[in-house]
């Protein structure tokens, strides 16, 4: 069996040393099509950007993932930097499609941690993208044999040559190109709707907009800082009770003021105090 290698894991070494440069010659799909904003329409490194659909794709009968309409992931949707190329990912999609070559990657990455946080399951139906957000949907077709698979996008990669899609053994195998190793692909964005509760960019890119200022059991307490930091930051604050403790949090707060907030604070005491999402 020809086991292709997968470069998750090289997004996740990249991850920990953001910025370093090793290798500046990773070959990206360049299809040399520019869209109207002067970004290059494909899968890659550099200023791209997706290239529209012209129709929705037809799933009707699509066997693979079940498609459930959840916002993109907090983790892994980052801009990020791997051999020293800048990789940006796709937040406000709406419509993607492309073609291409896809690969597959197995036994050596089952149930280690996807770039979604997630378990890699070989035997699931999903896939890794080096642009797409976190989760996604996409319709693949083996151009060769015309079999289709409906997949979910919770990996990034692969890194390898000028493929555009690593699959999950389980989705290469249900479209025929586990025995080649690769394949030639069409993907196809599947556009669940507006979600009410997606996640906002600032989120996916690292930002989270309130800090948790202080945790006690004393209700009263709790209500006394929340109005200590309004009155001294101008911003503001509540408390959230879970159970019997009690947490200040200040927010939302906008990117650029946020790390002053932070800052005033701690100058109150509140040493500890930190983002989080929400």
């Amino acid at each position: 069996m020809k086991t292709i290698t997968h470069s998750a894991s090289m997004l996740l070494f990249a991850a920990l040393f953001l910025g370093c440069s090793s290798s500046s010659h990773v070959p990206v799909t360049e299809t040399g099509e520019k869209a109207p904003s002067g970004c290059i329409y494909g899968t890659g490194a550099g200023n791209r950007c997706p290239q529209p659909q012209s129709k929705e794709p037809d799933i009707a009968g699509v066997k693979g993932a079940k498609i459930t309409r959840e916002p993109f992931s907090k983790r892994g949707n980052k801009d990020y930097v791997v051999f020293g190329q800048n990789f940006q990912v796709w937040r406000n999609l709406d419509s993607y499609t492309e073609e291409g070559m896809a690969s597959w990657y197995g036994p050596g990455f089952h149930g280690q941690k996807t770039s979604n946080g997630e378990h890699y399951n070989m035997n699931g139906f999903t896939a890794a993208h080096k642009n797409l957000p976190l989760p996604c949907y996409l319709k693949v077709t083996n151009l060769t044999n015309n079999k289709s698979v409906i997949v979910r996008v919770n990996d990034r990669g692969p890194f390898h040559g000028k493929r555009i899609l690593d699959l999950s053994k389980g989705a290469a195998a249900h479209i025929g190109i586990i025995g080649p190793g690769t394949g030639k692909v069409r993907v196809e964005y599947i556009n669940p709707g507006k979600i009410s509760n997606q996640t906002s960019e600032a989120e996916m890119n690292g930002f989270k907009p309130y800090i948790q200022v202080f945790a006690t059991s004393s209700a009263d307490k709790a209500r006394e800082i929340s109005h200590q930091v309004t009155s001294v930051t101008g911003k503001t604050s509540r408390v959230e009770q879970t159970g019997d403790t009690y947490r200040v949090k200040v927010g939302p707060l906008t990117e650029k003021e946020a790390a002053a907030v932070l800052a005033k604070i701690k100058d109150l005491g509140y040493k500890n105090a930190y983002f989080t999402a929400g």
